[in-house]
């Protein structure tokens, strides 16, 4: 095996044994299935084509939650390692430096994935009972787009877990990180926007740097190609660059954010001391 698949399964076999990523993980797969119970009459009625609570719901349950949980998993990798004398252990052996945090990504966001799985899993199997043909789409872009957000914020926290030095920062990082992309920067758009003039640019720019809105919208656009349902940020990429451009956009832009932190902390790696 190589050495990135060895750190894989090790990182992997650590995250998928850690209580509160368990914890987590189980609150994540009761309320996907609470959601899904509590809007089934809705569901019903309208499908998952149309923007009811269940489908609303589950978009915003697909971004917030497993992006923090993602944070955390990676702030906490290769910091961790070091602090407890791992990361130097794991170098005296024929390890690349650049394959600890590419296995280290790859271990914890599959980690991360499986625990997503059985929590839409539980909430398919509810929805497989009034579900049509034309809710399929909308099911696959719902998963698809959490997993991107979940593999990029694995990969923002890898990249901070490799460049500062203790875990109490990286994991304070993590937070902060999650606050600001979750709320700070919808909040702050929304105070400045009566004063300070974006332009189309700005408007651009604010949603291609948050991996976090970047998945909503997409999710979203899996749900309602409308667009009477993504706000004005999603109403805006839908003018610009249409349906299938829109799609495109947003799917680049959470893969250039899994492999930008990817590649940094590979820098960072090469470069620091263990």
């Amino acid at each position: 095996m190589s050495a990135t698949n060895v750190v894989a399964s090790w990182e992997y076999r650590n995250a998928v044994r850690a209580r509160w990523v368990l914890v987590m993980g189980g609150i994540f797969a009761l309320m996907c299935l609470a959601v899904t119970l509590l809007a089934f009459r809705t569901v019903r009625d309208l499908g998952l084509s149309g923007i009811g609570p269940a489908s609303a719901t589950l978009v915003s349950l697909g971004v917030l939650l497993p992006s923090l949980m993602g944070l955390l998993l990676g702030a906490g990798s290769v910091v961790g390692n070091r602090e407890a004398g791992m990361l130097s252990m794991m170098c005296a052996q024929p390890v690349r430096r650049s394959a600890i945090p590419t296995g280290t990504f790859v271990g914890l966001t599959g980690s991360l994935w499986s625990t997503l799985g059985i929590g839409f899993g539980l909430s398919m199997l509810v929805l497989a009972a009034v579900a049509k043909a034309g809710d399929v789409p909308a099911l696959v872009t719902l998963i698809g787009a959490t997993f991107a957000v979940a593999a990029a914020s694995v990969s923002i926290g890898v990249a901070v877990s490799t460049l500062v030095t203790s875990r109490v920062q990286a994991v304070s990082i993590a937070v902060g990180l999650w606050i600001v992309l979750s709320l700070g920067v919808d909040l702050a758009l929304a105070a400045l926007a009566p004063s300070v003039h974006l332009g189309p640019g700005g408007l651009l720019a604010s949603i291609l740097l948050n991996p976090l809105e970047a998945g909503r919208i997409l999710a979203l656009l899996g749900t309602n190609f409308q667009g009477t349902a993504l706000g004005p940020f999603g109403a805006y990429l839908l003018t610009l660059f249409g349906k299938v451009g829109t799609v495109l956009v947003l799917s680049g832009d959470l893969l250039l954010w899994v492999a930008g932190p990817l590649l940094l902390s590979r820098w960072a790696m090469s470069r620091k001391d263990l």
